[in-house]
């Protein structure tokens, strides 16, 4: 008998592991069933993802499903049933965990509540023996520890990548999972309905570490739902990463505040791009926090994010949950000026999602929440925070997508933030007002040209630009500190902030064309030709505004900031 498993990802980069997981359970178990994963994505057809499941003359399908593919799994079982009626479908995944009534999947066989590792392999047998299956939700018959599984990364699962239509895997983003559960109680997390943790062995985590560098990894997701809560075994996997010859990346998502001293100290010591974090803030609000039951020392928090940024050597993003109890647009406010203070390459601004079985999910009316009732669940407004609040975070998030995200106008950001607006958010808020209805999908010459007007707009509400300030922002020593002379307004230096930026993050010109360049091609020529370093790839530019020539040098890239190497 065939058996498909349906790994429909979020991104056609993603590769998903429920479905390896199960195969290498069914691969053992019962020897003489078929069982092929197929991998798509939510971007493709629900007709063309049935027809390659269909193909496959499946007796059982079987779906993982997630807030993000849950829509698309409903279209594609809809249709294999109506193509194949005696073909069983099973779903399981955190998103029908706790799903009661199954008649409100109508072209589904099978529920599994819960992890899915056995309840799976006994539906498939109870299937090829022919017994009579009643549609029912029922859990796994009996549980095994995590570290019991056989390894998902087998032969098949490397094979999975070869072929014409396929990444390779080293443009694949490979999850990997080294513990489940939490240790925490967030109620607005699934994780927290898991009470306890499990971990594989150290000695099982290098060795299939070890495996999937050797075929060719090039980035590791651990889905670990806090890497660090456990210190001391974080520190031993990340002493491990930092030991390896390789160029993989690995992601972690960590309690910034569970950071100790020691493990600062090593992270600190690790080659560019070995690993990064993506570090859950949700919210600076006291009141909040303490509803949601997260237990975060929030400054000690930011004051490590601050240290990792510092470190210069890998990728901090940073995560604020606009909707959770209490939090207010004053309140988020805050929240988003304390991270960005820090500093991340990165800031998420999210929006909380009720998912199914979550504590706050089941208190939303005593909560005064109103949220979709389609996936993902978002919220729509709640006691504190009004639909207009939400809505106009939306926009605000969108240009923090586009101005900050991105990186390659932070020294434009920068001056704006610390100069011309009383806060990072009163910043990124005129800037969603003035984008309002622009389109923000625009080529890099586009948008710098409309940042450039908008801070130029916004010259006429500012005072003139102090001397003090200049000298900080530029690096210059002032010889008397009591001089406030007034330079040129704030459009001089927002002119060469600009340009600073179209030259230190693109080869390419991409200045706005009301910004002059004063290019010397023959100094780049003698640089060329003396450069001991064989650099090529260069420009030579004068910036009036601080009576500077900087030399670009295109041949040399920072990997943490995507800055192009500078020279005075």
């Amino acid at each position: 008998m065939n058996v498909v498993l349906s790994a429909i990802a979020a991104k056609n980069v993603h590769k998903t592991l429920a479905p390896w997981y199960l195969k290498s359970i069914i691969d053992i178990t019962m020897p003489g069933t078929n069982v092929i994963v197929m991998d798509s994505n939510i971007n493709e057809q629900a007709f063309d993802i049935a027809n390659d499941i269909l193909s496959a003359s499946p007796g059982v399908v079987g779906f993982s499903c997630y807030i993000w593919n849950i829509n698309i799994v409903m279209s594609v079982c809809a249709i294999i049933k109506a193509a194949s009626p005696e073909c069983k479908i099973i779903l399981g995944g955190p998103e029908v965990w706790f799903e009661t009534d199954i008649n409100q999947f109508p072209h589904v066989d099978f529920i599994t509540s819960g992890p899915g590792d056995t309840a799976f392999g006994a539906f498939v047998m109870s299937v090829q023996k022919k017994e009579a299956i009643p549609r029912a939700i029922g859990k796994s018959p009996f549980n095994i520890c995590f570290d019991l599984l056989l390894s998902p990364f087998t032969d098949a699962y490397f094979d999975s990548f070869k072929g014409d239509k396929k990444l390779p895997i080293e443009n694949m983003l490979i999850y990997y999972e080294s513990s489940r559960g939490c240790p925490f109680d967030c109620s607005y997390c699934l994780s927290s309905a898991i009470k306890n943790v499990d971990e594989l062995q150290l000695e099982r985590v290098f060795k299939e570490l070890t495996l999937l560098i050797s075929k060719g990894a090039k980035c590791i997701k651990f889905v670990d739902r806090t890497f660090n809560a456990n210190k001391k075994r974080a520190y031993a996997i990340l002493e491990f990463i930092h030991a390896l010859d390789t160029d993989c990346t690995f992601h972690f998502e960590v309690a910034a505040d569970l950071f100790d001293a020691p493990t600062l100290a090593l992270i600190e010591k690790m080659p560019p791009e070995r690993v990064q974090f993506e570090i859950g803030i949700q919210s600076v609000n006291p009141k909040t926090l303490a509803k949601i039951d997260r237990k975060t020392n929030i400054e000690s928090a930011l004051a490590n994010i601050q240290k990792l940024v510092g470190f210069n050597n890998c990728h901090i993003h940073v995560d604020l949950i606009a909707g959770l109890p209490y939090e207010t647009l004053e309140s988020f406010k805050q929240g988003i000026n304390r991270v960005i203070e820090a500093r991340p390459q990165m800031l998420q601004l999210g929006f909380l999602k009720m998912l199914k079985g979550t504590t706050i999910r089941n208190r939303a009316e005593k909560l005064g929440y109103q949220y979709s009732p389609i996936a993902p669940y978002e919220v729509l407004s709640t006691k504190s925070m009004s639909t207009e609040d939400l809505r106009h975070l939306k926009k605000v998030e969108a240009v923090i997508e586009r101005f900050y995200n991105t990186g390659i106008y932070a020294h434009t950001v920068h001056y704006a933030t610390q100069n011309m607006f009383h806060d990072a958010y009163s910043f990124f808020d005129a800037l969603a007002r003035y984008c309002e209805h622009k389109n923000l999908r625009i080529a890099p010459k586009a948008a710098y040209t409309l940042l450039y007007e908008f801070l130029c707009s916004e010259t006429k509400k500012q005072k003139p630009l102090q001397a003090t300030h200049v000298a900080d922002l530029l690096r210059k020593q002032e010889s008397d500190a009591e001089n406030t002379e007034a330079l040129p307004p704030h459009h001089d230096a927002i002119t060469h902030h600009i340009k600073l930026d179209c030259f230190t993050y693109n080869a390419s010109n991409v200045l706005p064309d009301a910004i002059d360049y004063h290019r010397d091609k023959e100094a780049e020529r003698n640089f060329c030709r003396s450069s001991a370093e064989g650099y090529k790839n260069i420009r030579i530019e004068y910036f009036s505004f601080d009576d500077a020539t900087r030399t670009f040098i295109y041949d040399v890239k920072d990997p943490i900031s995507g800055a192009f190497k500078v020279l005075f």
